[in-house]
């Protein structure tokens, strides 16, 4: 396999290179015994739960993704028997990551023109969030990896300058824990740490609506999805409803029902009507924890767990591995960097836990991992155990049109809540308006040319906490449209 270190550097430009994978599915031989248990185990997690999920789709679903994150792994050790040293096998990312950064500061100044310092940084296939991420991998690459010295420092700089233009909290959030980890090992990972700090400094600096992003505490809409994710995962605790088939259930809660790339979007390239019925595959729950509950069940989420605690397990005692690793580990607490496919993004993720694997570690390790992992992906969800709830809101008043147009609320005793209003119909919902504070008339619109039918109108109150994704209170209404 030869041609693997030059698909690795042509991936981030051109991800289906990606689907290739499965041919390396022979490399899990290779593995020791109890790495093999693990993926076996990881297997089992997804497969046996899609057997019996209500979607008649989820078992062959659930079988390609399986084949698929094999396949990477594979590839994964077939790149540590080529370069035993992990920095020299992932070098080529490192080009192509290189590559990705340009070719989005020449898709965004195109598309913007001279406003583009005005908006965040896009890419015709990834998101801000997504592109932020990658560059923060970027940054943990230029450290570890001895690239000749121009284009070291090129990588880093540039990698920096991608997440702090695209603004990406979690990419941050992504660095400074996987920097923090590289410090276990080597000093490389205090100049991560220091970049970090730096490019924070320089967000600071510039007093901009983009780079501000970095010192706010809202949550851009996650806690609506987590609501819906975890209701999918009460309603079916031990299957979920089927890998992909989770984002059908969460469409509409944030972005309607299709959305495109930023980018694409912003030059007027709307979601085609022939992949509407399609728009819930790269729909997701901004959390892994959630994600795998919704889509396989506590197994799934067991399986996932253990997989992502193996990998950090075989990649303890080298920086660059169990740095990236720990960096995606870090952002699945608010998005989901590693479900696959993707735009050779969570790709990445599974083929370093592939080298790491081929190194070794021990089960027990992997369990205290897949246990920290845990606690990680779970930290946004403790505050709501702690906190006393407040008295519960009376409905004052309500003025709801028969047809379009704004509708109000006012409640009694509310002080203290945040409020949402959602339209739900069926198994999809969708805010109406953005979030008011309890002690304020709520004035929400109706969204125009609604099919005619039966909706529930449900009003949320959640704590003023901004990690609270679990209203207190629900208030609900029968509307006919």
């Amino acid at each position: 396999m030869r041609f693997l270190p030059l698909a690795l550097a042509l991936a981030p430009l051109f991800p289906p290179l990606a689907l290739l994978a499965p041919l390396f599915l022979g490399y899990l031989r290779r593995l020791a015994p109890w790495a093999l248990g693990l993926l076996a185990f990881y297997a089992f997690s997804l497969l046996l739960p899609a057997l019996l999920a209500p979607e008649p789709l989820a078992f062959p679903l659930a079988l390609g993704r399986v084949l698929y994150v094999l396949g990477l792994v594979g590839a994964g050790v077939a790149l540590s028997r080529q370069a035993p040293e992990p920095a020299r096998a992932l070098a080529p990312l490192g080009y192509g990551l290189f590559l990705l950064y340009g070719s989005a500061l020449l898709a965004s100044y195109l598309v913007f023109g001279d406003k583009v310092a005005e908006i965040r940084l896009m890419h015709p296939f990834h998101s801000p969030v997504g592109l932020g991420f990658l560059g923060a991998l970027g940054v943990l690459l230029a450290v570890y990896v001895r690239y000749p010295w121009p284009f070291r420092l090129l990588l880093g700089l540039l990698g920096g300058a991608v997440l702090l233009l695209t603004a990406s909290r979690g990419g941050m959030l992504a660095l400074l824990l996987g920097s923090a980890g590289g410090l276990l090992f080597r000093g490389r990972g205090l100049w991560a740490l220091g970049l970090a700090g730096f490019l924070l400094f320089a967000a600071l600096s510039l007093d901009t609506p983009i780079s501000q992003r970095f010192f706010q505490a809202h949550l851009s809409g996650r806690e609506g999805l987590w609501l819906r994710a975890y209701e999918v995962f009460q309603a079916h605790p031990w299957t979920g409803v089927g890998p992909y088939v989770l984002g059908d259930y969460l469409k509409g809660t944030l972005f309607g029902d299709c959305f495109l790339f930023p980018l694409l979007e912003a030059k007027g390239l709307a979601c085609p009507d022939g992949l509407r019925p399609l728009g819930g595959l790269w729909t997701f729950a901004h959390n892994h924890l959630l994600q795998a509950l919704g889509e396989s069940g506590l197994l799934g989420a067991a399986g996932l767990l253990l997989l992502a605690g193996g990998f950090l397990a075989g990649a303890w005692g080298e920086g660059l591995l169990f740095s990236l690793l720990l960096a995606f580990a870090a952002m699945g607490m608010t998005d989901n960097p590693f479900s696959v496919p993707s735009p050779f993004r969570g790709e990445i993720f599974f083929l370093v836990g592939g080298m790491a694997l081929a190194r070794g570690g021990r089960l027990p390790a992997a369990l205290g991992f897949a246990g920290a992992v845990a606690l990680l992906w779970a930290l946004p969800f403790l505050y709501l155990a702690t906190r006393p709830s407040l008295p519960p809101p009376a409905l004052l008043y309500a003025a709801i049109p028969p047809g379009e147009g704004m509708g109000f609320l006012r409640f009694s005793g509310a002080e203290g809540y945040r409020v949402q209003v959602w339209l739900c119909r069926e198994r999809s919902c969708q805010r109406l308006g953005w979030e008011w504070p309890g002690d304020r008339r709520v004035a929400f619109p109706f969204p125009k040319d609604l099919p005619p039918g039966k909706y529930r109108l449900r009003v949320l109150f959640f704590s003023q906490h901004r990690l609270a994704q679990r209203p207190l209170y629900l208030w609900e209404k029968e509307v006919v449209r």
